[in-house]
C-alpha cells in the first residue's frame, strides 16, 4: 500500500495504517465486493467535505476514525458465510446522515451497528431505510433510553403522568407526562422530551390503558423528588399519579435489534 492510503479522505489527515489495513482485509476473498463497494459509497459521502476551522478540522478527523475503526469491528464480527453485499439505499443514508452527528459516541455507534446488520444476510430483513433518518434526528438521552429498551423486560417498563387534582373532585390536571425513571442520572423533564421524541419516531408505544398491577412499580414515583416537589408547591391540591406502561413497537424491535450495539 502506497504512502497515501487506499481510504484516505481528501482534505483530512491520512488514518493511520491498521484501521485502513482492516478495511482492506474486508476486501480479501471472500468479502471482496463487499469491502470495495463500502470503500465507494463512504468515498462519495465523506470525500468531498470541506471545513475551514482547523480545530473543527482536525476534531471531525479524529471522530471519523473512530467512526470507521468501530464500522471495521461491527464488520469483523460477521461470519464470512453471512456477509452481504452492502445496500446503497441504507449504507449511503447511513453514511450521509452520520456526518451530522459523528461528533456523539452513542450515535455514531449506531450508524456503525446500522451498516453492518444490513451487511449480515441473518439481520439485513429487519433493517428499515428509515433508521437511518431516525438516528440522525435523535439525541444522546434519546439514544441513551432507546438502549435501555434492548436488554429490559420484554413488555417495558412502567411510566407515568404526574396530575393535580382539587379535593373531592374526580379530574385532575397533568403536570409532567412520560416520567421516566430508568435513567436516573438524567432529569425526569429531559427524559419525558426524549420519551416523547421516541414515540413520534415509531420506537416505543404507551398503550391505553395498560399498566403494572403491582403497586411496587410505581412506588418510586411517588417517592420522586419531583413528586415532593409539585407537593409543596401545591398544598391545597392532592398531587396524583396515573400508572401507565411503555413499550416498543414492532418497529422499535427491529431498531434496537439492528441499530443497538452488543
Amino acid at each position: 500500500m502506497s504512502e497515501k492510503t487506499k481510504f484516505s479522505i481528501i482534505g483530512f489527515p491520512d488514518f493511520p495504517v491498521s484501521v485502513d489495513k482492516a478495511f482492506q482485509n474486508l476486501t480479501d476473498k471472500p468479502s471482496k465486493s463487499v469491502g470495495e463497494t463500502l470503500s465507494d459509497i463512504w468515498f462519495l459521502v465523506f470525500g468531498g467535505l470541506s471545513h475551514l476551522a482547523d480545530k473543527r478540522r482536525l476534531q471531525f478527523a479524529k471522530d471519523l476514525e473512530l467512526f470507521r475503526s468501530e464500522l471495521v469491528q461491527s464488520l469483523s464480527e460477521i461470519p464470512d458465510e453471512n456477509k452481504a453485499e452492502p445496500s446503497i439505499q441504507i449504507t449511503a443514508q447511513a453514511l450521509e446522515n452520520s456526518k451530522y452527528c459523528i461528533s456523539e459516541p452513542e450515535l455514531r455507534q449506531m450508524f456503525a451497528t446500522l451498516i453492518s446488520s444490513s451487511m449480515d444476510k441473518t439481520k439485513r430483513n429487519q433493517v428499515h431505510p428509515s433508521f437511518a433518518e431516525i438516528i440522525k434526528q435523535m439525541s444522546a438521552l434519546d439514544a441513551k433510553i432507546i438502549h435501555t429498551f434492548k436488554y429490559g423486560p420484554s413488555d417495558g417498563f412502567p411510566i407515568c403522568k404526574y396530575g393535580m387534582s382539587k379535593k373531592g373532585e374526580l379530574g385532575y390536571y397533568t403536570l409532567l407526562e412520560n416520567v421516566f425513571l430508568e435513567c436516573p442520572d438524567e432529569s425526569v423533564f429531559s427524559c419525558s422530551l426524549s420519551i416523547s421524541s421516541l414515540i413520534r419516531a415509531g420506537l416505543i408505544n404507551i398503550p391505553p390503558n395498560a399498566y403494572y398491577g403491582n403497586p411496587e412499580y410505581y412506588k418510586p414515583f411517588e417517592e420522586h423528588e419531583q413528586f415532593k416537589t409539585y407537593q409543596q408547591q401545591h398544598p391545597d391540591f392532592i398531587i396524583k399519579l396515573h400508572k401507565q406502561r411503555v413499550c416498543l413497537t414492532p418497529l422499535g424491535c427491529s431498531f434496537v435489534n439492528t441499530c443497538i450495539p452488543n
